[in-house]
């Protein structure tokens, strides 16, 4: 099968193609549903079915650790209900005499959608007004930040899979199908995780090499990991 890409850095285009007998595609279902794939109903079906979570996260540096040295913080969590929803304090480097990083909000839900719409600079500094409220002197200490609305990384739209049941869309997403097999904590029981993902590529690269080396290209049943 072949496959296309841009290999380009973003000014212009820069089409190749990459050949080969067997395709593990870890294109999250948010993407790859938009694109031109050879594979069956079911497989097409099951890619345009899967829903992925809205989300926002924040970091914010200061200039130096005032929750540990005003308040005696040392990790953890302030819950809010606030949209931010959360503080986060880092449990590394404690006690140092440099910056630290808060994680200054994780939203999800309508609040989310909410920041998706705003530019960089303004969810910036509607998180950092809100800390503010926690904690007064964020505002002085504030160096730099950031906020990432994952709907707007282009190459994942979204933050992490939800199936409503691992039905048998969930099958047949799994499958050897045609010359493709996916993976991705989206194929996997453990979503939105680093573990889940590599549990999926495992068991991905197991189910393609039992078809392969069986010679029967058909399409293969699967259940995930």
């Amino acid at each position: 099968m072949t496959v296309e890409y841009d290999a380009s850095d973003g000014a212009g285009s820069d089409i190749r193609r990459a050949t080969a007998d067997w395709c593990v595609c870890t294109i999250p279902f948010s993407v790859l549903s938009q694109l031109e794939v050879d594979v069956s109903a079911d497989m097409r079906a099951a890619m345009r079915e899967l829903h992925y979570h809205e989300s926002v996260k924040a970091g914010l540096q200061m200039r130096r650790r005032f929750w540990e040295s005003d308040h005696a913080i040392y990790g953890g969590i302030t819950f809010t209900d606030l949209p931010i929803a959360e503080i986060g304090y880092p449990s590394n480097e404690m006690h140092s005499s440099g910056p630290g990083v808060l994680l200054g909000g994780y939203i999800y839900g309508p609040q989310a959608y909410a920041y998706n719409s705003m530019s960089p600079d303004e969810r910036l500094e509607s998180i950092l007004s809100q800390v503010e409220q926690i904690h007064p002197e964020a505002r002085e200490e504030f160096d730099t930040g950031v906020v990432l609305s994952w709907h707007r990384v282009p190459w994942m739209l979204g933050c992490y899979s939800n199936w409503d049941e691992r039905g048998e869309s969930y099958r047949a997403a799994a499958r050897v199908d045609r010359r493709i097999v996916c993976a991705g904590e989206h194929l996997s029981y453990l979503p939105g995780w680093q573990e889940g993902s590599i549990l999926s590529a495992l068991d991905a690269i197991r189910r393609l090499h039992e078809v392969a080396a069986s010679g029967l290209y058909s399409t293969q049943q699967g259940d995930g990991q």
